[in-house]
């Protein structure tokens, strides 16, 4: 499996529980691609998802998208720019704002993302948020689990994730691993040129 780690901002490779969850990871013989994007105490959405699709290549249904923070808002632009050969297995939002208007930040959310197409983009969604998150409040995640259809895991004491261990995190990552895809996008609609020659 090909998990992508993206951070957040002021974050990097080598802060917070990304070094942690990497090696976790690996030691279960997956290929982690965790990037260390540009100018994280300024980010730029548009200059992120573009070295996001020039390190990751081609993602597939071997593919895992895990994002913290802003780096969530940039799993989901990354979704959307990247070149899949099939549907992602999942997208796993950790702690990721919604439609913050921020000087800083609203780039990010300027252009809205088109949720009715998005939610097909990975064939399943997580969204891990801890209650007492004080950074992004939990109404933040209730609404991403909302418009796409994700699985909402909340969790206590976690704070903004900003730790370097949580196990949370990495059991979401194995049971998402472990979930058998039975629906692909498309799969159920009827053919109708099936016995045109």
């Amino acid at each position: 499996m090909k998990i992508v780690l993206i951070h957040g901002y002021k974050a990097s490779s080598q802060t917070n529980f990304f070094p942690w969850l990497t090696e976790e990871l690996r030691k279960q013989g997956h290929e982690v691609v965790c990037p260390d994007l540009p100018n994280p105490e300024s980010p730029d959405p548009e200059e992120w998802t573009k070295y996001l699709v020039e390190s990751v290549g081609v993602i597939d249904d071997e593919t895992i998208i895990v994002g913290h923070s802003i780096g969530g808002a940039t799993a989901l632009r990354f979704l959307e720019a990247a070149e899949a050969c099939s549907t992602p297995k999942s997208c796993i939002l950790i702690s990721t704002p919604w439609m913050i208007k921020s000087d800083q930040f609203r780039g990010f959310f300027l252009s809205e993302l088109d949720f009715d197409v998005l939610m097909w983009k990975a064939s399943r969604f997580a969204v891990v948020h801890s209650k007492e998150d004080t950074v992004i409040p939990f109404d933040h995640a209730q609404k991403y689990a909302e418009v796409l259809h994700a699985k909402l895991i909340e969790t206590e004491g976690n704070g903004h994730f900003q730790g370097e261990q949580y196990p949370i995190l990495l059991e979401t990552i194995e049971n998402c691993i472990k979930e058998e895809i039975v629906f692909e996008p498309g799969q159920g609609i009827e053919n109708d040129y099936e016995d045109v020659e």
